[in-house]
């Protein structure tokens, strides 16, 4: 890894099987609904969650409502997806695992960013990108553990 690319990983255990945390998070146009990073979602082209599956995202950052249009690149359903956009030369690619682990689900939220000439590693915004990933897990736990419970 040189200046120009980072990798940014956060973690969390969900009481429930794989299956049914891919279950809810699946469900692509619910996300606004339970998710308090996702603002609103749009756009969508292609079979879900296939590669090349387009979509419109607009994700809190900072408070600050920011658009995606990502486009799905690797798909191992329901254990692995990963999809990926690019602004201002930077390049992201956001993966989620879905593992069994314990009693339950892991589910591993992993980002990378890359540019061509941007230093994303001496200026993107770590704690703001670790805070949206932390949301958006932490809301899926609340909304699959909930509906376990329900």
């Amino acid at each position: 890894m040189g200046l120009r690319d980072l990798t940014l990983t956060q973690t969390i255990h969900i009481d429930v099987p794989p299956e049914r945390v891919w279950d809810v998070f699946r469900r692509i146009r619910d996300w606004p609904r339970w998710n308090r990073v996702c603002l609103r979602v749009g756009s969508l082209e292609g079979e879900p969650w296939s590669i090349g599956f387009r979509f419109f995202i607009v994700l809190r950052m900072a408070g600050v409502p920011i658009p995606f249009h990502p486009t799905v690149v690797a798909a191992d359903l329901p254990h692995r997806i990963a999809w990926s956009s690019t602004q201002f030369t930077i390049t992201g690619r956001h993966t989620f695992l879905f593992q069994p682990f314990a009693d339950g689900t892991r589910v591993i939220d992993e980002k990378h960013f890359a540019s061509p000439i941007f230093p994303v590693r001496l200026f993107y915004p770590r704690p703001v990108i670790a805070a949206m990933s932390k949301g958006w897990l932490r809301s899926l736990k609340e909304e699959v553990e909930g509906r376990a419970k329900g």
